[in-house]
Parts: structure tokens; C-alpha cells; sequence
């Protein structure tokens, strides 16, 4: 669904301007892309300690379910 873009003047009160996305949605994105820097980082690390001896698909799973245990523990 496309929003139509919103183009009434503001007589120079932008700053009081109702946001077009809402605090919730970019609080739940913000924590998405941080979440999926972590596991990416997690998983680069034991990369580095165990070597590329496991599948790719190990190290990710393996980076989900710590960033997911630290999630629920902070």
C-alpha cells in the first residue's frame, strides 16, 4: 500500500508536524537492523575461533539463537 505524498504547506511549522511513520514501527526497525548486525557478528566471530570447517548455515543458526538468548537474559 503506497501513501500519497502529502503536500499542504505547513506555514513554516514542520517541527510540529506529525510524523508519517510511527514511533513503534521505527523502534521495531531500529531493533531489527541491530539485531541482524549482531548475528552477523556473532557469527563472523566464531567464524574466526572455530575456522570454516562447519556449513555456513551453522554459524548463522548458531549467531540467531545466541543474539535471541541475550535478547531475553538483557
Amino acid at each position: 500500500m503506497t501513501q500519497k505524498q502529502d503536500d499542504r504547506p505547513t506555514l513554516n511549522l514542520g517541527h510540529l508536524v506529525i510524523p508519517n511513520v510511527s514511533a513503534s514501527r521505527d523502534w521495531l526497525r531500529r531493533q531489527g537492523e541491530q539485531r541482524e548486525t549482531a548475528t552477523e557478528i556473532v557469527a563472523n566471530e566464531t567464524r574466526e575461533w572455530f575456522g570454516d570447517h562447519l556449513p555456513d548455515h551453522v554459524y548463522e543458526q548458531f549467531a540467531q539463537r545466541v543474539v535471541t538468548a541475550l535478547d531475553h537474559r538483557v
